[in-house]
């Protein structure tokens, strides 16, 4: 996606300023945005020693976290690793897995985030390991790469999930005012529980399997071959570029915007 001048250039549209095209010009730029801001929380890049840092902080070693402040309500994820959420009083953290893997896992824990990635050089090694994090049940999970977070909760007023990647997250208890779900990439999130309203952005071919997921009102923007599954009884607002889908189970009242194939599914449950 290139953003210049005052046409929006999205794959292979192009947007002129103004006209029947403003809103898809509009979920062009809303995607920009998502990436940049999703991406830019998540990683500040490498350091001049050759360290990966997550909110501009370098990682250490977990025996070297201290975790004796107030426990995070923010996951993010760099690299393909597994990381398993329960809830609890108190910030834990241990690691299941080959050593040699354990030993290249970096965390970073400011302002109230978790970060977990490796160390630079630690990317090239095959295989996986577990991370089991015990939390307070969390408001945001941001995943980048090809790992898995598994969540048994989000709670609270506000909650967010942003995917870059090919990884997948899942949370099996949702109960929030307003949830967020950003897909960018081939990315799968799967969620079940209630929202008072969801904006679910897809941009790629990724997946929102949010068919457990009951909604008051919801806003779903997709541009690509992606897709995007929940409940509502309530109001769907959808705009498609491209030919992605958006299904809804309930008794909905849905409009839609499309450019390309794509469409939105309303049926009753």
């Amino acid at each position: 996606m290139a953003l210049g001048g005052e046409a929006v250039v999205y794959g292979q549209y192009t947007f002129p300023p103004g006209g029947d095209h403003r809103m898809f010009a509009n979920l062009a730029r809303a995607l920009a945005g998502v990436a940049a801001v999703g991406l830019g929380a998540a990683l500040a890049g490498c350091s001049s020693d050759a360290h990966v840092t997550i909110d501009g902080v370098s990682g250490v070693p977990l025996a070297q976290l201290d975790t004796s402040g107030k426990a995070p309500d923010t996951i993010t994820l760099l690299g393909p690793d597994t990381v398993h959420v329960t809830g609890g009083d108190r910030l834990a953290i241990t690691v299941d897995g080959d050593p040699a893997i354990k030993d290249q896992l970096r965390f970073t824990l400011k302002d109230g985030n978790l970060g977990i990635t490796r160390e630079k050089h630690g990317f090239g090694q095959g295989g996986t390991v577990t991370i089991n994090v015990v939390v307070p049940p969390l408001q945001g999970i941001v995943l980048m790469g090809s790992g898995t977070v598994h969540s048994d909760a989000l709670h609270g007023e506000d909650a967010r999930v942003v995917i870059a990647g090919s990884g997948s997250v899942d949370s099996t208890r949702v109960d929030v005012g307003t949830l967020k779900v950003d897909v960018l990439g081939p990315g799968t999130v799967r969620a079940a529980g209630h929202a008072r309203n969801l904006a679910l952005t897809i941009g790629g071919s990724g997946n929102a399997d949010l068919s457990g997921l009951s909604v008051d009102a919801a806003k779903a923007d997709v541009a690509g071959s992606g897709s995007g599954r929940f409940a509502s009884d309530g109001t769907v607002d959808a705009s498609i570029l491209g030919s992605g889908d958006i299904h809804v189970r309930g008794r909905a009242t849905c409009t839609v915007k499309t450019l390309g194939s794509g469409k939105l599914v309303c049926q009753p449950a």
